[in-house]
C-alpha cells in the first residue's frame, strides 16, 4: 500500500498538536521519567519537558521538530497510524 508523504506529515502535525493541547498530562509523565535510573530516559524526559513547556500549536510540518520528537511512524491496514515518540510514548491517529 502506498501512503503519500503528506499524510505522514499531517499525522506528525496532529500528534504534536495533541501533545501541546494536553501538555500537562505529558509533562507529568516526563517528570516521572526524570526519576528513572536510566540516564537516557532522564535525558529525553528533560528534553521533552523543555520543548513542550513553551511549544505552540503548529500548522505545517517542521523537519527539525520531527527529528527532535519522533522515533517512528507505523502505518497499519485501514486508516490507522501509530506515531512513536523518542521517549516510547505511542499516539494513534487515523488517516483521513
Amino acid at each position: 500500500m502506498h501512503i503519500d508523504d503528506k499524510v505522514l506529515y499531517q499525522a506528525f502535525v496532529s500528534v504534536f498538536n495533541a501533545i501541546v493541547e494536553n501538555r500537562e498530562h505529558f509533562i507529568e509523565k516526563w517528570r516521572t521519567g526524570m526519576k528513572s535510573e536510566n540516564v537516557l530516559v532522564r535525558y529525553k524526559a528533560g528534553e521533552f519537558i523543555k520543548l513542550f513547556e513553551e511549544a505552540e500549536v503548529i500548522q505545517d510540518f517542521d523537519i527539525d521538530l520531527y527529528y527532535k520528537v519522533i522515533e517512528k511512524i507505523t502505518v497499519y491496514l485501514g486508516n490507522r497510524i501509530i506515531v512513536r515518540l523518542l521517549d516510547g510514548t505511542e499516539v494513534e491517529c487515523e488517516i483521513e
